[in-house]
């Protein structure tokens, strides 16, 4: 019949939505570059003869990944059907290299959707470093926690000259405020640090038990917890972070929980009561879970919001993805996990669901080199900022 219409010049006839691939366009940052084992991403919009977005249940979309030798290279391979004519597509190069990406719909390629692409190797390189050992201005006695504001001001907790000190995203000292004791606004050994989105500067007192409140130059607000295995109370406890909801999450090693409390220190939830930790590091909320760093247990524990575990990842050793005595933890611009793998001077970078990205570091003194990185946080620009404790530094790395 549509032959028939077409040579008599009677009119015309087609199908309003039918799915076009020469119309479908796909497009994103994974079709341009990508990172080897690591997730790349892009998306393909469906379109019908006139171009515009469409749907039909029928559609079939295949992604094909190969090598300059013709071979498959990619792996997770994942098209999310947004049943609207957007599909979001993701895979993971294995190795470095060029490959060609190409896309079918309903069997056949579209305009412009075979691309080549270059797949680089994960690396991370150090940029500079502040710091040395001692007690005057900008110097450190061991450094154990960063923290870094919207401003990109890096707070440290100076842990044995018992201050915080604060300097600009170059590593120039800008202020400092505690000294040893356990009256109002002095420290014993302070460990944990965190901005609040409301400016203030939340700071763990590791033997006085306690959290402190500073405002952002340093001038004390409050505090709460104290020594105890009571809800409200804190046992030896190191890392801090805030979550999306304003709420302060603190690793209470001592008491092998992981604790939240409202800005104002009022308890509200803990996690860990089944013997969940051997000694719980530090606890960051990313998405909808809460990723917990298990010192003594060599590994990462993943939890949801409500406290159920969920997975883990990670066991004792050297090898890529394997740890000892990991510490502090931090998410990246990408949405990666970063984790200070304390006992192997490096730090070690995941996918949310554990899946091994990168390392980066040995032993050492120079440059990109550690000795026992304890804690780490992520800038504006992407350059991380990571306490370099015992060689009492502060190396940023990008």
């Amino acid at each position: 019949m549509l032959s028939t219409i077409n040579a008599e010049e009677i009119g015309m006839l087609q199908i309003a939505h039918q799915t076009k691939a020469s119309q479908s366009v796909a497009e994103g940052k994974g079709l341009e570059e990508a990172i080897a084992n690591r997730q790349a991403h892009f998306s393909l919009t469906t379109r019908n003869s006139k171009g515009r977005q469409c749907y039909n249940e029928d559609d079939h979309v295949t992604v094909e990944i190969i090598d300059e030798q013709g071979r498959e290279c990619a792996t997770e391979l994942e098209i999310i059907d947004n049943e609207d004519g957007l599909y979001k597509i993701s895979y993971s190069p294995r190795n470095e290299g060029r490959y060609k990406v190409a896309i079918k719909v309903n069997e056949v390629y579209g305009h412009g959707s075979q691309f080549i692409v270059r797949a680089k190797p994960f690396q991370l390189k150090p940029v500079s470093a502040f710091g040395e050992q001692g007690s005057s201005v900008g110097k450190f006695s061991c450094p154990w926690g960063v923290a870094v504001n919207a401003n990109d001001e890096i707070a440290v907790t100076d842990q044995f000259n018992n201050r915080v000190q604060i300097f600009s995203s170059e590593g120039n000292f800008l202020r400092s405020f505690g000294k040893k004791g356990d009256m109002v606004g002095e420290f014993n050994i302070p460990r944990g640090i965190t901005f609040h989105n409301n400016g203030n500067i939340f700071v763990k007192d590791s033997l006085n038990h306690r959290i402190q409140i500073f405002s952002g130059e340093g001038k004390f607000v409050g505090s709460f917890g104290g020594e105890g295995d009571l809800d409200s109370q804190l046992d030896n406890s190191f890392g801090l972070s805030v979550d999306s909801e304003g709420n302060i999450i603190v690793a209470d090693a001592g008491n092998k929980l992981i604790k939240i409390f409202s800005p104002d220190g009022k308890f509200l939830m803990k996690i860990g009561e089944e013997g969940s930790f051997t000694l719980p590091m530090h606890c960051i909320q990313y998405d909808r879970y809460l990723i917990v760093s298990d010192h003594s247990d060599h590994c990462i524990k993943v939890f949801d919001r409500k406290g159920k575990f969920q997975y883990k990842f990670g066991e004792r050793g050297a090898g890529d993805g394997e740890f000892s005595f990991p510490e502090c933890l931090s998410v990246n611009k990408s949405g990666q996990v970063m984790v200070c793998d304390s006992g192997n001077c490096r730090i070690q970078v995941f996918e949310l669901n554990g899946k091994f990205v990168g390392k980066f570091g040995t032993q050492g003194k120079n440059l990109g080199e550690f000795t026992y990185p304890s804690a780490l946080a992520v800038l504006s620009t992407g350059r991380v900022v990571v306490a370099d404790a015992c060689n009492n530094r502060i190396q940023i790395i990008e």
